[in-house]
């Protein structure tokens, strides 16, 4: 008889662990869906966001350049 309430209380341990695990999961998601990098919810430097930003000035001088030629 001990064992039966014993096994309901960690089943409903279990079923809590595994309903905070997929909170924190799908916040993640939502907050990285509300911004546009996945980086501007990082603490400290990212190496990704580094990476998009050099990207994104590269390709912005490249615009630059073949709008001079064009026109020049």
């Amino acid at each position: 008889m001990t064992s039966n309430w014993q096994n309901w209380v960690v089943a409903l341990l279990l079923l809590l662990c595994i309903w905070r695990i997929g909170v924190g999961i799908l916040s993640s998601f939502r907050r990285i869906k509300k911004h546009k990098s996945p980086c501007d919810n990082c603490p400290s430097g990212c190496d990704l966001k580094r990476q998009l930003d050099e990207k994104s000035k590269e390709c912005a001088q490249k615009q630059k350049n073949a709008e001079k030629k064009c026109c020049g």
